[in-house]
């Protein structure tokens, strides 16, 4: 039998496989970033510090509890700790300004990753054949910055769900962040395909609560433990291997 037959949603990884980055993230995009939190700050009426002192409280904030979270096997809720960090200042941010406070600080990130041309169209043919589309990701960076990068490019519009391990407190390959999304997919896992880059993260964690497994790769892995039921080089190929026509979009 066919399982790609069976198949009612399709779950993607976001990074290397939605976003293909050129680089990783570096200094010049968190001084970038801070800077124009601390703008949003003093529009609001606030008195932030300065830009130097700013940025290295947000530096060092973030980065004992990201170190906290690896020591620990946990996952750090980056909204929580803006919270509490800009309280530590005497400023009291209503969660709207705390979410677009956490996008301008992630937005400079969005000049270094970008979409392949054809994955709209792949996710607009995934959506005409009735599938549910949605996505899980392994990330510290706050969800409302990554959306916002989805939105550029054109890709936010296709996730009806959209699951961040920093909001679940647990990252791939735990079986609680894929139960997650197939219980807000409302579809049984063998009933799921879940597409990333990593086959000890993405593939295993998705083998583990019985979902079908993709892998974007140049080529299929060695290890068995991490093969999945399909291998491609782009997203576009998808739609071969799930027998989807293409829609023209306008």
């Amino acid at each position: 039998m066919d399982w790609t037959k069976n198949i009612q949603a399709v779950v993607f990884d976001i990074g290397g496989t939605l976003l293909d980055f050129d680089r990783h993230e570096s200094y010049a995009e968190l001084k970038t970033g801070a800077e124009l939190a601390r703008q949003y700050l003093i529009s609001l009426g606030h008195a932030p510090p300065s830009a130097g002192v700013y940025r290295r409280r947000i530096l060092r904030r973030l980065g004992r509890a990201y170190l906290w979270s690896r020591l620990t096997w946990s996952e750090l809720d980056p909204m929580q700790h803006f919270g509490r960090m800009h309280a530590s200042m005497g400023i009291t941010l209503s969660f709207s300004d705390a979410a677009e406070l956490a996008r301008l600080l992630y937005s400079p990130n969005k000049a270094l990753a970008h979409a392949h041309p054809k994955t709209a169209d792949t996710l607009a043919a995934i959506r005409a054949a009735g599938m549910k589309i949605g996505l899980i990701s392994n990330t510290v960076a706050p969800p409302s910055g990554l959306e916002d990068h989805l939105a550029q490019e054109g890709l936010l519009e296709y996730f009806s769900v959209r699951v961040f391990s920093c909001v679940v407190g647990v990252p791939k390959p735990n079986p609680k962040i894929f139960e997650v999304a197939l219980k807000q997919l409302d579809v049984a896992p063998q009933c799921a395909l879940y597409i990333g880059d990593k086959p000890h993260i993405d593939v295993v964690g998705a083998c583990r609560v019985g979902m079908r497994s993709a892998l974007r790769a140049a080529q299929m892995p060695t290890k068995k433990k991490h093969q999945p039921d399909i291998c491609v080089r782009e997203l576009c190929e998808l739609t071969d291997h799930l027998q989807l026509c293409t829609p023209t979009r306008s």
